[in-house]
């Protein structure tokens, strides 16, 4: 299968069976390479990168267009500042197209084009994701150490972080209800204390993106935070030749 080519599992199709379909129209997502970074775009000066990324989307949705005449494509049109030149955070990123559907793997395969999403394809209803495709979510807790009697001093707060297979946030954040009440059961300090360890809230919950874990290495949980830029980590990076 095209690996670009995405969301037949779930409708019970196949690159190929797609492909038999022909002309039969289906609706796709198009997920477009807007914000690549190329070496055309890194050769640029700065002032210059984020109008060239305009132009290099504005001409990658007119090839589109045109290589597939018999398909339609809706562009979610970026807010327009009238005063003010267009934000790259305004950039079309996504296209829906209702098209035949041979003609999706060959859009897949465009150099434009990250990746297809077939939503919708006549007759075939989307199923209900199992058990085992749902994907890994780490859920980051702030878990505050009760100690019994004691009601004043620094209190012991743990910063804990559970992955969890889940279908969506909500899902992840429900699937560990159970947990965190057992967390909490009473347990006897050496001093004949009872303490229990008691979710105060859920800070995070993040998607991995992934439905397996990878052994040589997974990412399971990532939170950005500013700090005074240092010297030595100034980034200089040199513009390459190239289209």
């Amino acid at each position: 299968m095209t690996k670009a080519l995405l969301g037949l599992d779930g409708l019970g199709l196949t690159e190929s069976s797609l492909r038999r379909m022909g002309s039969r129209r289906v609706e796709a997502v198009l997920h477009l390479n807007t914000y690549q970074v190329s070496k055309a775009v890194s050769r640029l000066p700065p002032s210059e990168r984020h109008e060239y990324l305009a132009r290099r989307v504005d001409r990658w949705i007119k090839t589109l267009k045109r290589r597939f005449p018999v398909a339609t494509f809706r562009v979610k049109e970026a807010r327009r500042d009238p005063a003010r030149a267009r934000r790259w955070f305004e950039l079309p990123t996504n296209l829906t197209v209702v098209g035949p559907a041979r003609a999706l793997p060959e859009m897949a395969r465009s150099a434009s084009v990250q990746s297809v999403f077939v939503s919708k394809v006549p007759g075939h209803r989307r199923r209900r994701r199992s058990p085992e495709k749902d994907g890994w979510f780490c859920v980051r807790a702030a878990v505050a150490v009760r100690v019994e009697g004691v009601s004043r001093g620094l209190q012991t707060v743990e910063d804990r972080f559970v992955l969890v297979r889940a279908s969506d946030f909500d899902d992840a954040e429900r699937r560990l209800r159970s947990m965190w009440r057992e967390y909490a059961e009473p347990y006897l300090n050496p001093q004949g204390r009872m303490v229990s360890w008691a979710l105060e809230e859920v800070v995070d919950v993040f998607d991995t993106m992934e439905t397996e874990l990878d052994p040589r290495g997974t990412e399971v949980y990532s939170k950005l935070h500013g700090r005074r830029l240092r010297p030595g980590l100034v980034w200089r990076p040199r513009g390459g030749r190239g289209a």
